[in-house]
């Protein structure tokens, strides 16, 4: 179940919505109710704690690198 980003070319609103694999339409705009949406290219995120064997470092990486796409 993945969170994709879409703009609705409407009113332009950048907004994220859960995806289930059984959906068979695009979300509608959360601003307007538009069906007439895109889906954004969003950036990865890749975590490297830089030691093989070190997982508490990965928490530490997820939360100070990978942030959403509107700054939040």
């Amino acid at each position: 179940m993945p969170i994709y980003e879409y703009q609705c070319l409407n009113c332009d609103n950048q907004f994220e919505a859960l995806v289930f694999s059984s959906d068979e339409t695009e979300p509608a705009c959360s601003q307007c109710q538009s069906a007439n949406v895109a889906k954004l290219m969003s950036a990865g995120c890749i975590l490297n704690s830089g030691t093989a064997g070190a997982s508490s470092d990965i928490g530490a990486s997820a939360a100070s690198g990978c942030r959403p796409a509107g700054g939040g």
